[in-house]
């Protein structure tokens, strides 16, 4: 019949259809992953392009960060200044003892007073903002408390302690030890000793009697922060207790015994000390010890050696002298 393909033939151009087509697409497939690895390779070259530009303007950055050795040597020197003006307080823990040893009472407890605290001084390097609550000019704990007596006659911190205190104060004993960290920030760590003196005490031989105050060391790590040439920030890790840290912290009545865990030492006096102190209920104190093996043995009775003990029964009193 005319105009009809013979059966080979149908079989012929259909074989030679799907030949192109499955070529047509095999060359579409690999012409589409040729395109995809190129897309790929652009969008990897841009990402690299970027992160090096990015790493670039980083590097820019912390150069533009980084301080001088001048610079660092200003941040350290505000650091200190800073710390030793904020710890370095009131009584000085670091008296030599010997030279308070069996002297009149009140000439020591004239030396041991805590002084007159005077004016904030870290506005000068420091620009903290101030909070009212804290520091020796805040309202009382009395006035807190709402003892309506007591806080009419020490409306102010610093009024109501040296009330119920004869001697406080702290001293860096180790530090201020001063890093300039990468980021500006300066770590600052040490010790610092604080010292405690209330009227507990008892322990005597007629006419000399004991002074027995309280010492204990905190470890400080504190990190600061600076901007214009002050110390714009404080965050502590370390100890912080009011009394290592009385212009930035809040006082309380926790004293006496927090320092009663540390070190005891029995200084010896000439006559009965009269500190002129005035507690109140609210407020603990310091215990003195009545023997010489009071308080758990934790005293330190060295500055007593020479010291002869009235006697009872014919025995030493003080088993460092018998003579």
């Amino acid at each position: 019949m005319h105009g009809t393909f013979s059966r080979p033939m149908k079989i012929l151009a259909s074989v030679i259809t799907v030949v192109v087509l499955v070529a047509g697409i095999l060359a579409w497939s690999t012409w589409r992953k040729k395109v995809t690895a190129e897309e790929r390779q652009q969008a990897q070259a841009q990402q690299l392009k970027k992160q090096k530009s990015e790493e670039r303007k980083k590097a820019a950055e912390a150069a533009a960060n980084q301080l001088t050795d001048k610079e660092k040597q200003q941040y350290t020197d505000l650091a200190i200044q800073f710390e030793q003006a904020a710890r370095n307080w009131g009584s000085d823990p670091t008296i030599n003892l010997d030279s308070l040893s069996q002297h009149d009472a009140q000439q020591v407890i004239d030396q041991l007073r805590t002084p007159d605290i005077g004016s904030n001084p870290l506005p000068a390097l420091s620009a903290i903002p101030a909070d009212k609550n804290d520091g020796p000019d805040a309202v009382s704990y009395p006035c807190e408390e709402e003892y309506e007596n007591a806080c009419k006659a020490y409306p102010t911190m610093k009024a109501w302690w040296n009330s119920e205190a004869l001697a406080t104060g702290s001293r860096w004993t180790d530090g201020p030890h001063v890093t300039v960290n990468e980021d500006r920030t300066v770590t600052v760590t040490g010790k610092v000793e604080s010292m405690l003196l209330q009227d507990g005490d008892s322990f005597n031989n007629g006419s000399i009697w004991a002074l027995t105050p309280a010492w204990r060391d905190y470890d400080i790590n504190d990190e600061l922060t600076i901007a214009n040439g002050k110390i714009s920030g404080m965050n502590i890790n370390g100890d912080n207790p009011w009394w290592i840290n009385p212009w930035l912290t809040r006082w309380d009545n926790n004293m006496a015994d927090d320092l009663s865990e540390g070190t005891r030492i029995a200084i010896p006096v000439k006559g009965d000390p009269e500190m002129g102190l005035a507690h109140s209920s609210m407020t603990p104190i310091l215990k003195g010890p009545v023997t010489q093996s009071d308080l758990d043995g934790k005293v330190d009775w060295h500055l007593w050696d020479s010291v002869p003990m009235a006697s009872v029964g014919g025995g030493c009193q003080n088993p460092g002298y018998c003579g």
